[in-house]
């Protein structure tokens, strides 16, 4: 039962980590096309690498969570052997 806890934490981080990387992606998309316009629109830039930055806290998190839950996993193995 624990296993099937930890494949869904890693399941669930690793799905974290692909929405924020489509973010990402989106952001990194919009900061260049305002910069392409014809004038910079500097308050949706501001808020594009504001965004980033959260972004960037979101995909250390989720990271971290399948971090633990792969070393949770490894634990269950180690004592299931």
């Amino acid at each position: 039962m624990d296993a099937i806890n930890h494949n869904a934490a890693a399941a669930s981080a690793f799905q974290g980590i692909q929405v924020q990387q489509q973010r990402l992606e989106q952001n990194v998309e919009e900061i260049a096309n305002s910069e392409a316009g014809s004038g910079r629109d500097t308050s949706s830039q501001d808020r594009a690498l504001v965004e980033q930055i959260d972004i960037v806290n979101s995909l250390q998190a989720n990271a971290n969570s399948l971090k633990v839950a792969g070393e949770r996993i490894g634990t269950l193995l180690d004592i299931q052997v």
